[in-house]
């Protein structure tokens, strides 16, 4: 598609509410599947994680997370816009017919780039969504159920430690003590031996008096997630349709929790989505990749998958995606040369 520098903005802005409500069939009305034997059989850490996902029902319910690293562009705004419509729309289908939480557009803002991300930048975006008319109903700005709304609050919670140490529990995840060095030579013994180089490490059976060893010793670790063997990752795309993947041979055993405990971006993003009951993830093509990890962690969680829709990227004249050397592509940008935000 080839779009002229400065009609970018009002082409994407203008699109149709018609656009967006086709994802509705799509939209399941989200319940909660997280299950819990009897209080007996539980341990205090299931009761803890089923805490995060305890509500049975609730309504669709959309999101727009932006990375504050920059000013917001026109691509995330057509993003931000096609969840908005779509929440938009859900609020007058299912008002007062559904109890629990109501349905709405939820901003959360995803700042666990701590390089990167800055407060200016998380201002400048939320900027540009009230001038677009994009409001949420909860987001960083405000008390909700599910507040915080920043990751990097979130992260001060123990959410993300305390789920990890679930999965580890549930033998769903694995303490790994390989260091950078230990890693590289396993990958040069993988090549030379013609085996997958995404096989797991020597880590992901061991026993549990190995580990605590290893703890003892005061070794650091990360934890990865325990792939499992063979599996295959279905997922029914709004629009693209059926897309699969080969879990075990594509990424094999990924990591959730640096060695430093910082949780990685696929892990906090699919632990808030099930926490949030984010029913519809309307996103960018370029985030196909990450559903595969963010699938596998809700499906080990129990918590059910949202109903994905990856649209494709914004081409300038020259067919390659969007950039500044095409001119004018944050939003910023276009209310500075006079652009009305309708």
């Amino acid at each position: 598609m080839k779009l002229s520098n400065k009609s970018i903005l009002l082409m994407i802005l203008c699109l149709s509410a018609r656009r967006a409500a086709a994802f509705t069939s799509h939209t399941p009305k989200f319940t909660r599947t997280f299950q819990l034997k009897s209080t007996a059989e539980t341990t205090e850490l299931e009761q803890k994680v089923a805490k995060l996902f305890s509500k049975e029902k609730g309504s669709p319910r959309l999101r727009f997370a932006p990375s504050p690293t920059g000013s917001l562009h026109v691509g995330g705004a057509r993003t931000a816009l096609y969840n908005w419509l779509l929440a938009q729309q859900a609020k007058l289908d299912n008002e007062g017919k559904i109890a629990g939480k109501p349905p709405g557009f939820v901003l959360r803002v995803e700042d666990t780039d701590v390089a990167r991300s800055t407060k200016e930048s998380e201002a400048s975006v939320m900027a540009d969504l009230k001038w677009l008319g994009l409001n949420w109903e909860e987001g960083p700005d405000m008390e909700s159920d599910c507040a915080p709304y920043r990751q990097s609050e979130r992260m001060n919670t123990g959410m993300y430690e305390t789920i990890a140490e679930y999965l580890i529990e549930q033998d769903k995840a694995y303490k790994c003590f390989c260091t950078p060095e230990e890693l590289e030579e396993l990958k040069a013994i993988q090549e030379r031996e013609g085996a997958s180089t995404r096989s797991a490490g020597p880590w992901r059976n061991a026993s549990p008096e190995q580990v605590e060893q290893a703890l003892a010793e005061g070794k650091p670790y990360t934890v990865r997630f325990k792939t499992p063997d063979g599996s295959r990752v279905i997922i029914e795309d709004a629009v693209r349709g059926t897309v699969a993947w080969d879990a075990s041979g594509t990424i094999g055993d990924f990591i959730l929790l640096r060695s430093s405990g910082m949780p990685v971006y696929n892990f906090c993003v699919a632990v808030d989505d099930a926490n949030m009951g984010i029913s519809t993830v309307i996103r960018a093509e370029e985030h196909l990749t990450n559903t595969l990890r963010q699938v596998l962690i809700l499906d080990a969680l129990g918590a059910p998958r949202p109903q994905y829709a990856h649209c494709s990227l914004i081409l300038g004249q020259d067919k390659q995606k969007l950039s500044k050397r095409h001119g004018a592509t944050s939003c910023t940008q276009f209310k500075d040369e006079g652009y009305l935000p309708d």
